[in-house]
């Protein structure tokens, strides 16, 4: 057993040390959120890329937040990298949120049924819907990512301040 204060520490067990934190939980959330934005990305059209349209764009480059997102998970022992990825994915995801495709483009492509994106103007969603509620749930779902991702970016950082 090792000492922390003058007081001997609690022996972990491997299935203690091997159970989801809530920050990791949090991140596991945000990652199935993702899975879900990008598929609406897909039925949207104007947000798409390879491998689902022949062109490289850079929903092809968003993909990426699967792989750093399992790099944070695996990273237990290096919680400050954990920060670090965990706020370049935020960061990312609210520049392409606010610059690229801002919620009220998410929403009128399903409002409308069909984009205003000069590279894809007046192309239909591939479910060829006009649905508000679609575009409600839509923007709600970007939102709630971020919302989950913040979340996540906060647990991650207090748990690398406990460690100092």
């Amino acid at each position: 057993m090792e000492k922390e204060a003058g007081r001997a520490a609690p022996a972990t067990t491997v299935a203690e040390r091997r159970a989801w934190t809530w920050p990791e939980k949090a991140l596991l959330v945000a990652l199935a959120l993702g899975i879900l934005h990008h598929i609406d990305h897909v039925l949207r059209v104007d947000h798409s890329g390879w491998p689902f349209r022949p062109n490289v764009t850079p929903f092809t480059y968003s993909l990426l937040v699967y792989p750093i997102g399992l790099a944070v998970l695996a990273a237990r022992s290096r919680p400050w990298l954990r920060v670090g990825l965990v706020a370049f994915l935020f960061l990312a995801i609210q520049a392409a949120h606010t610059f690229v495709e801002p919620p009220s483009a998410q929403y009128g492509v399903w409002a409308r049924g069909y984009s205003l994106e000069p590279y894809a103007l007046h192309q239909p969603n591939l479910l060829h819907v006009h649905s508000p509620t679609l575009g409600v749930l839509s923007a709600g779902l970007a939102i709630t990512l971020s919302l989950v991702l913040i979340a996540a970016l906060i647990g991650f950082i207090g748990e690398a301040r406990s460690r100092i």
